[in-house]
């Protein structure tokens, strides 16, 4: 359905044709956002599209599952012909991207989440870049933190909170050993069709990070990939973390994955920079999935195991957490067990108080 030059695509239900409206120009961005169980945010993200300086955009919506109350938000919207609508199952998050990439016309697609936006001159920056230079592939950029209610902005913004110590220069492509050894180039980010298209968009073998795995194998393939320092998106936080008994499993998989798409990209390189790289992260996974497990095997009563894994990070990073952690698994675990809850309420109350430092105004 690419290039067809239709604006808008409804469908109400899987048998039923959709309604096509003509427009008159090819749009330079395709905003592309799916979206499941999100009405009460979608209004904002649509909104963050509208207001946009740069006009020549479209935005496609996929209702990833057959939702009347998402059609009921996006239905006021379809008058302006720039907006369309697609109605699918559900096909995961990925699979709703990639469907709206499918029928989207613009030579520049914008993934979008449908509870996160982008401020007013998000399309006038990237574009003045992809603009300008045919040879840059993609322009990603910085993000306001936000949370709700009331979209309280937070004091770091994505790269600074993910760990970020240098914006590249926008002069200069990003590096394989950035992403490797530094956090993925944000997700809502401008990028070239004939890129997209090569790369096989966000398919991949390790789905939980299809973000930071689209990055490696664009980078990995040679293209020019540039990050603006600029705050251009708006990146929804969930307030507080509320702990569930499959959490450690889903850390889990959640970091094989990434470990694996982080290897895989390395391993293409010869250049010490990059293998450099990889080594330090590596370390820095491997010790935090360590103390991890070390914590869950004490609260299970193994204490054997604990130490196993007490000294496995030790063995990656010979840190003062590390020794007390071993000292009192050795010494005394049951006064260690009387620390732990009071160390652990103090850990949570400054992550609230962190997560919570709001910027004024």
């Amino acid at each position: 359905m690419r290039g067809t030059g239709e604006s808008v695509i409804q469908m109400s239900t899987p048998q039923e044709s959709s309604t096509v409206h003509a427009v008159a120009a090819q749009p330079a961005f395709s905003f592309l956002t799916t979206a499941y169980r999100t009405a009460d945010t979608l209004p904002r993200t649509i909104r963050s599209v509208l207001d946009q300086t740069r006009t020549d955009w479209e935005l496609v919506i996929v209702d990833n599952g057959f939702d009347d109350e998402i059609a009921a938000v996006v239905e006021p919207y379809l008058a302006d012909p720039r907006i369309r609508f697609v109605r699918q199952e559900n096909a995961g998050a990925a699979g709703g991207t990639m469907a709206a990439a499918s029928r989207a016309t613009g030579r520049y697609l914008v993934p979008l989440n449908s509870d996160d936006a982008v401020t007013p001159e998000f399309c006038a920056r990237t574009g003045d870049l992809l603009d300008d230079d045919p040879g840059i592939a993609a322009v990603t950029t910085d993000a306001f933190q936000f949370i709700d209610p009331g979209e309280r902005v937070m004091t770091n913004s994505y790269l600074k909170d993910a760990g970020i110590r240098s914006v590249p220069d926008p002069e200069k492509p990003v590096r394989l050993e950035d992403v490797i050894d530094g956090p993925s180039p944000y997700y809502t980010a401008a990028i070239r069709r004939e890129m997209w298209d090569a790369l096989g968009g966000l398919h991949s073998d390790t789905p939980l990070v299809d973000d930071l795995d689209f990055w490696l194998r664009a980078l990995v393939a040679g293209y020019d990939v540039r990050m603006l320092a600029q705050r251009l998106g708006r990146f929804r936080m969930q307030s507080g973390s509320v702990s569930r008994p499959d959490e450690p499993e889903r850390i889990e998989q959640f970091e094989g994955q990434r470990e694996r798409a982080l290897t895989k990209a390395a391993a293409t390189s010869e250049d010490p920079e990059v293998l450099a790289a990889l080594d330090r992260v590596l370390r820095r996974l491997r010790y935090g999935q360590a103390i991890r497990r070390a914590r869950l095997a004490f609260r299970r009563g193994d204490i054997d195991d604990a130490r196993t894994h007490a000294a496995r990070a030790w063995a990656q990073r010979r840190t003062v957490r590390v020794a007390a952690i071993k000292a009192g698994l050795t010494l005394s675990p049951r006064l260690l067990g009387a620390v732990h809850p009071l160390k652990q309420r103090l850990y949570d109350r400054l992550d609230t108080v962190r997560k919570l430092g709001l910027r004024r105004g």
